[in-house]
């Protein structure tokens, strides 16, 4: 799509790579200054290199999105820096643990389903919160998995995470409407091309994995197609939507 975000700021956390990368690329090239994160500075510095090349401001923050205080500091240092923040979208994440059948899951791990794929999110809403307050505007776009809103064997602990973040979606849509900030989340699935997508298919489940992908009607995901309505949530297009769940599945399933 066509869309002009000239001027607006956005972080895109996990954006060294991946869907996070697409995104943040996607945003740039309608004019948007990007805040590029991830855990690799290499990998980093190569995407602010293709961002800047664009003629946009980028800078490369190195924080690990499942502590709080980093994504503040993050967050913190952008709006010193370049006055305000627009646009935030939560992405990426350790991807561990990995999916499993319930009864293979070990009781000790259950915790780490919660912290390393909910509290990243969680932490991304409540630091661009008070600028985006402060300021009576902004765009929080968060990239989920289906398994949220579908049952998926395998999945019952990654679903669940992905659930609360769901119904959060839609209460915090209630609670933001006041200060005019949005708030959608994407939920996705198989996308190959990924860092993800390779984790999956050397684990366990590789093979179900794999099969999903095949089993798509229309063709399997690409990063680029979550960067397409991440865009779209990101732009003034989508003033009058917030508190929705738009599953990116390739015709794979229809939850309601």
């Amino acid at each position: 799509m066509k869309t002009d975000l000239t001027g607006k700021v956005a972080i895109v956390t996990g954006s060294s790579q991946g869907i996070g990368r697409a995104i943040a690329m996607k945003l740039a090239e309608s004019g948007a200054d990007v805040v590029i994160n991830g855990r690799h500075p290499e990998a980093g510095q190569e995407v602010v290199s293709q961002v800047r090349a664009l003629g946009r401001r980028c800078t490369f923050h190195q924080a690990d999105i499942s502590d709080f205080a980093q994504v503040k500091g993050m967050v913190d240092q952008t709006v010193r820096e370049w006055g305000r923040l627009d646009i935030m979208v939560g992405c990426g994440g350790p991807g561990y643990p990995p999916a499993q059948l319930f009864h293979e899951t070990d009781p000790q791990a259950y915790l780490d389903y919660f912290r390393n794929r909910l509290f990243p999110r969680l932490y991304a809403i409540r630091a661009a919160l008070e600028p985006m307050k402060d300021r009576g505007q902004g765009k929080i776009v968060l990239i989920s998995t289906d398994a949220g809103r579908v049952p998926t064997p395998g999945e019952s602990l990654i679903g669940a995470a992905a659930a609360g973040l769901v119904l959060m979606t839609k209460a915090l849509a209630r609670e933001f409407s006041r200060w005019k900030v949005h708030i959608n989340t994407i939920c996705i699935t198989v996308t190959i091309d990924t860092p993800g997508f390779e984790r999956a298919r050397k684990g366990g489940m590789g093979k179900i994995f794999e099969r999903a992908a095949q089993r798509m009607p229309f063709w399997p995901l690409k990063p680029d197609d979550i960067a397409e309505m991440a865009l779209f949530l990101a732009s003034p297009e989508s003033d009058r939507i917030t508190g929705q769940i738009i599953s990116i599945n390739g015709g794979l399933a229809f939850p309601g």
